[in-house]
């Protein structure tokens, strides 16, 4: 792999053995290729009961009669709830990041009157396994009344779609936000060339290898409610769960040993928590639900779905003027945890000197299962839109799709830049990537040359998209300004032991992204301790300190300025019960090889284990020194940091049929300081197997007239798998970010923004003589054929 370093970042002075940086193995690696991880399904408990879900089959209808009389007396059966008992014993699930301006739409666990899509929960049973849980919903007779239904973003906002909340909405309009800066409107009326076209991003599922998944237990005695479950976001399901089940959150405890991947998708409780909470809590027993793949495609939330109307002005030059950006969403029939993206108004107008723009979010409803978070959440949706419609402004103007954005890019002169959404770009260097990733693929050869077929009849293209990805967040002032329920921070605790080593625990559970690891480097870095003598602890609110989860690739900024303090409190207090033992000044002394060695004479040392035995009894320290060597450290960044890069895709496209060949597949990257090189290039490989999924096979599909979900299988949705992936070349460079410790930034939804534009664009250059434009995700074959057909006719 390929780091190119443009600038120097603050490290500690012995970079001989300096450990970030280096891609050492991951710490999470020996358990789950031994089959050591646990999982949610791995926990099995005494007594344990098992819970299975009644989901409503329409889009939308009345739930007029429930009746569980026959479930009830199936022996095996234990208890069932219907959605009136739940409305009794609980409060609707909290919303973790509304929508702005949106008003609050009451969620309980179980519909009662009335459910909104196919798939919402109905009924719950729990019995002695989930086969008999499952044979008892069979014999549960609900009587629902259909209602009409819309599933199509543009007709639900129609005078005479059925609304969805009519107690609480007028319309399923949900609310608006705009973002401007400058006279956009002014700038496009007086621009050389104007562009517009809505842009169509499909719906997906996130699909973790590890479905949703929890097992509960109470015990009424201590009135502790202990929870294993599948998050991302422990210490947020323990606030959520709190608030619907009428607990205080010191009675609940919820752990997340290891999860199987999550996306975005595992932030927050689902109804399914709660169900299987109040079963444990009514019945006293433990209770298990797993969920399965068919429950998966139409009960878990699923990500995009959005049109953009975008439009792009430019002078004669090709400089950019305006953008005004109108997007809407897809939220489905609920607000979800996490709700509908939002970072399509952050990153709009992209790696690009515009002062003079407008974005304008619409959130609306329909009957469709709800959206929730996915890597990239937004930002994969608005560079689609924007380099897509980037390019054709190039050819309007007679310019090649690389000089119109090296004629717009942000120089790194002009960093920090604060955008038209009030987004603050931290430093970087944009024109770079963008000038590798050409380079790459011999892009102004290609731009040179005439696009004849080849002798196997396929013509070829080549596409550029170039973008920004905002990692973490700014403040929780940022946050509180927005009404999300959660801070901007993260918080470790650092605590030694008698065997010389440090047990480190965070709240972050790992469910891919080598969280272990990349904190164990700076912890053993930082305090100067070998790597494999630090022990992470993840993903337990009863060890951890509160903090916020992972996601928004923000867990490395926060934890990282977290870790550093807490170590550099404990190195602080090594020295000085060092200084003690070897009679000398701290100023004297210096970390070596798990020692504190005399920097004069370094044949005078204390070990690490015989310094922390001494803090731990409190034997052998100074005097007004307490006994004790731990530290808890909290940490909010500054302001967000952005990755940066350009994707390049050479592809092949057969003219008669639309059939393409992706040949080459170049992504530049530059996620500031890498902590661990290796986990970089799986995060990046990783997210660019889903934006490429997403861009070419991926989307799920209703029926529009019945406004049932028509492909929620895995024999029927088209994930892409290891033969589908084409080559993928990486190339990074490193420019460490001035507004995060060690100079680190986000790298963990980077590979899902790129793609679809660089592959539109690929294909668009190679059809270029056939007039053809692409507007609409994903890319399929026959989308091309139809777009030929439509650039002939015209």
């Amino acid at each position: 792999m390929n780091f190119q370093v443009t600038a120097g970042v603050d490290m500690p002075a012995d970079t001989d053995r300096a450990i970030i940086g280096r891609s050492v193995p991951r710490k999470e690696d020996d358990r789950l290729l031994r089959g050591g991880g646990l999982f949610a399904d791995d926990v099995t408990l005494a007594h344990q009961l098992e819970m299975a879900v009644a989901r409503c089959p329409f889009p939308h209808a009345r739930i007029l009669r429930v009746d569980t009389t026959a479930a009830e007396a199936l022996p095996g059966v234990v208890q069932v709830l219907d959605g009136r008992r739940v409305a009794e014993l609980s409060e609707p699930l909290t919303v973790l990041r509304p929508v702005p301006g949106a008003p609050s739409l009451p969620y309980y666990a179980l519909a009662r009157d009335r459910a909104t899509h196919e798939g919402q929960p109905v009924v719950s049973v729990v019995a002695v396994t989930r086969a008999i849980a499952e044979d008892a919903l069979e014999l549960i007779e609900i009587e629902y009344e259909p209602i009409p239904h819309v599933t199509d973003m543009t007709a639900t906002l129609e005078p005479d779609a059925p609304v969805l909340h009519p107690d609480v909405l007028e319309s399923n309009l949900m609310a608006s936000n705009v973002d401007r800066a400058g006279e956009p409107e002014a700038q496009r009326d007086a621009a050389h060339a104007v562009l517009a076209d809505r842009f169509v991003v499909n719906r997906v599922a996130p699909l973790p290898m590890e479905t949703r998944g929890i097992v509960v237990s109470w015990r009424s005695g201590a009135r502790a409610l202990d929870v294993r479950s599948s998050t991302q976001v422990p210490h947020l399901v323990r606030k959520q769960l709190a608030e619907s089940l009428r607990l205080d959150e010191s009675s609940i405890r919820v752990v997340a040993s290891d999860v199987g991947g999550a996306y975005g998708l595992k932030l927050g409780a689902f109804p399914e928590d709660i169900l299987a909470c109040l079963h444990a809590m009514l019945l006293e027993r433990p209770v298990k639900w797993i969920e399965d793949r068919m429950e998966y495609f139409r009960a878990s939330t699923h990500g995009r779905e959005a049109f953009h109307d975008m439009m792009i002005a430019a002078d004669k030059d090709g400089r950019i003027t305006s953008i005004m950006n109108e997007y809407t969403t897809d939220i489905g029939g609920w607000n979800s945890p996490f709700g509908s993206s939002q970072l399509s108004s952050v990153t709009f107008t992209g790696p690009y000197r515009v002062a003079d723009a407008q974005v304008k979010r619409n959130v609306v409803l329909t009957n469709k299962t709800p959206v929730g978070a996915y890597r990239g959440y937004g930002q994969p949706e608005v560079n689609f839109a924007r380099e897509v419609l980037l390019d054709r402004l190039a050819r309007r103007l007679n310019k090649s799709p690389l000089e119109m954005r090296r004629l717009n890019m942000l120089r790194p002169e002009d960093l920090p830049w604060t955008t038209p959404s009030r987004a603050i770009y931290d430093n970087g260097d944009y024109l770079r990537t963008l000038e590798m990733a050409a380079t790459a693929v011999d892009y102004e050869r290609h731009w040179a040359a005439s696009r004849k077929p080849r002798g196997d009849g396929r013509i070829v293209g080549i596409g550029l998209s170039s973008f920004v990805e905002r990692t973490g967040y700014a403040s929780a002032r940022f946050l509180a300004n927005r009404g999300s329920q959660f801070g901007a921070h993260e918080s470790v605790t650092l605590r030694v032991n008698r065997s010389g080593g440090v047990d480190l625990y965070t709240g972050v559970s790992t469910f891919g992204q080598g969280s272990e690891t990349a904190f164990a480097q700076i912890c053993a870095q930082v305090l100067g301790i070998d790597y494999d003598f630090v022990r992470v602890h993840a993903g337990d609110t009863g060890a951890s300190p509160l903090n916020t989860g992972a996601f928004a690739s923000r867990t490395l900024i926060a934890a990282a300025g977290a870790l550093k303090e807490a170590a550099e409190a404990i190195r602080d207090k090594v020295l000085v019960i060092a200084a003690m033992a070897l009679e000398a000044e701290t100023d004297a002394l210096e970390i070596r090889d798990m020692a504190v060695c005399l920097k004069a004479d370094q044949g005078r040392s204390i070990s690490f284990k015989d310094i922390f035995n001494r803090a731990i009894t409190g034997q052998g320290i100074p005097e007004g020194i307490a006994p004790g060597l731990e530290a808890t450290a909290h940490f909010e960044p500054r302001s967000a940091s952005f990755s940066f890069g350009t994707a390049a895709a050479v592809v092949a496209v057969d003219p008669a049929t639309g059939d393409f060949e992706i040949e080459r597949f170049v992504m530049v990257h530059d996620c500031g300081v890498p902590v661990n090189p290796l986990l970089v290039e799986g995060q990046v490989r990783g997210a660019l197997v889903q934006g490429l999924g997403a861009a070419l096979d991926e989307e799920l599909r209703y029926d529009p007239e019945t406004g049932q979900l028509m492909n929620g299988s895995m024999m029927d949705y088209f994930a892409p798998m290891a033969s589908d992936v084409p080559p993928i070349e990486l190339l990074h460079t490193e420019v460490p970010s001035d507004v995060t410790p060690f100079g680190v930034r986000g790298v963990g939804e980077v590979g899902t923004i790129p793609p679809a534009a660089a592959l539109t664009n690929a294909v668009c250059d190679a059809l270029v003589d056939f007039g053809v434009e692409i507007s609409q995700m994903p890319l399929t074959p026959e989308r091309i054929w139809r777009a030929i057909r439509a650039g002939a006719a015209s």
